[in-house]
């Protein structure tokens, strides 16, 4: 099995304790491994298709969402399996699969190599493992990354930065044969039941169902995003009649009014000047390697 790890920006030590238990844990008469590290945003696509064009048996993405949305694009409808070692802020995807933080506990799952075939989002051609947003929650992570500081006390900053500068957008959306009006304040549509930090928005969402689950909060006062952001904080189900879950399989959101859509796609800001979004679901078109929970 020839396996290559794609690794965000770490230190030195970090990156010899993986070759460490890379070398403890795999037998190099059956297995070869390689490291790449990404030096920058957009980096770990390329490293994977050279990691294809070298074939690859397994491409692990070390990292958060972001690098697993980067490795895992470009196995989309492959027979290459991703693997992933969570090493970033938020692990909502690795979260969902309750793949262990424990560095050694995760490569060793690499090892055992089994394997199970998740659905993949699309919205206007940019694939999505986790999740996408339209609403206050892109500005957030747009002001999120801007800051550039990471951590549960970054993300409250960059939320209330964020709501100084949201303003409600009016959308048309149509999905299950219905279509309805509304202006959100947060609206996000999931393939994982994790949003990051072990906190969820979508808790019944499954990533082999052929489907997407959409929330979406109604616009709302004051109270009531306050009241969003500590439940968000302190992980609390959020409960109420402004709070709506949706699964569906596609999607068509449009703009009502004269401004663009502020898109997120897995917790990245992505600049776009669409009024018409359409969200898909490609079932069971990744494979990924996961725990044996049974």
């Amino acid at each position: 099995m020839k396996i290559i790890l794609i690794v965000k920006p770490i230190g030195s030590f970090r990156l010899k304790q993986i070759r460490k238990i890379l070398e403890a844990t795999f037998d190099d008469k059956k297995d070869t491994f390689d490291i790449y590290v990404s030096m920058k945003k957009g980096h770990s696509v390329t490293l994977t298709q050279k990691a294809l064009k070298e074939k690859a048996d397994v491409v692990v993405a070390c990292g958060g969402d972001g690098t697993i949305n980067e490795v895992a694009r470009e196995l989309v409808k492959t027979k290459v399996v991703l693997g992933i070692i969570p090493l970033g802020s938020g692990n909502g995807i690795a979260r969902h699969y309750k793949i262990p933080f424990n560095l050694s506990k995760a490569i060793q799952l690499i090892q055992k190599n089994k394997i199970t075939a998740m659905d993949v989002g699309v919205v206007n051609g940019h694939y999505f493992f986790g999740n996408m947003g339209c609403a206050f929650e892109s500005h957030f992570i747009k002001q999120y990354q801007k800051n550039g500081w990471h951590g549960i006390i970054a993300y409250a900053f960059a939320f209330f930065d964020a709501m100084l500068i949201f303003r409600h957008q009016k959308i048309k959306i149509q999905y299950n044969q219905k279509i309805r009006q509304i202006c959100p304040f947060v609206f996000l549509v999931s393939n994982t039941n994790q949003q990051g930090y072990d906190f969820t928005l979508t808790p019944t969402a499954k990533t082999d169902d052929g489907q997407l689950d959409l929330f979406w909060m109604d616009e709302s006062n004051l109270f009531s995003k306050l009241k969003f952001f500590f439940f968000a904080l302190l992980r609390k189900k959020l409960k109420g009649s402004e709070f709506n879950n949706v699964p569906l399989s596609d999607l068509k959101i449009s703009l009502l009014n004269q401004d663009d859509f502020c898109l997120q796609v897995d917790g990245e800001y992505v600049p776009s000047s669409e009024k018409n979004l359409e969200v898909k679901v490609l079932p069971k078109s990744l494979k990924v390697v996961v725990p044996n929970l049974s």
